[in-house]
């Protein structure tokens, strides 16, 4: 799938979403292992603190790139947060505890695999 098909089916999933603050994605496609997906949010009504928000773990390092809006990444086992704006680029490590959130409509490039 191109980039811009994706857009429009991210944008369809975030308008249909019940809930603004859920992550919605869509799958590019897979290069050499990696998955890769565009990743996005809708403007919140007000602000999700990142420390509220679920903590996950991917089985593999996932790479983050801001095309549009922002993110902020939460690292619990450390109590740091990396906060992200447009151009920023963020890998976390495979079985690294985080979340992730945005307060704005947001647009990420994330590749998920084993050399991302």
């Amino acid at each position: 799938m191109d980039l811009s098909a994706a857009r429009k089916e991210l944008e369809r999933k975030i308008a249909a979403s019940n809930n603004p603050y859920e992550e919605q994605s869509v799958a590019l496609g897979y290069v050499d292992g990696a998955e890769v997906c565009l990743m996005g949010w809708a403007e919140r009504p007000s602000r999700l603190d990142v420390k509220d928000a679920p903590v996950h773990a991917n089985p593999a390092d996932s790479m983050q790139i801001v095309l549009e809006g922002g993110m902020e990444i939460y690292y619990p086992d450390e109590q740091t947060t990396v906060s992200m704006r447009p151009g920023d680029c963020h890998v976390v490590p495979a079985g690294k505890l985080h979340s992730c959130v945005s307060a704005l409509k947001s647009l990420v490039l994330v590749v998920v695999g084993h050399r991302a």
